[in-house]
């Protein structure tokens, strides 16, 4: 029993790792879409329409990265 709740408890330490570090990058990613955002307000497309893009890129993974974690921690369960 004790070495299955060490294992619970490292992926629990590994799935709340991900999550923040997940949370870091999406801060500094709502920082680059707003940025995004107000160079295409501002007139300058080209600009504002790669830091679009990216944003949205990084969004997408930080999404797939958090769903794989809560993924491989209810496999535990």
């Amino acid at each position: 029993m004790k070495a299955e709740k060490k294992e619970n408890l490292e992926k629990m330490r590994a799935y709340k790792k991900v999550a923040d570090k997940n949370k870091r990058v999406n801060k500094i990613n709502l920082v680059v879409l707003a940025a995004g955002l107000l160079l295409t307000i501002l007139g300058m497309e080209k600009a504002g329409s790669y830091l679009l893009w990216t944003g949205m890129f990084v969004l997408f993974v930080t999404a797939i990265s958090g769903i794989i974690a809560s993924g491989s921690l209810r496999k535990q369960r």
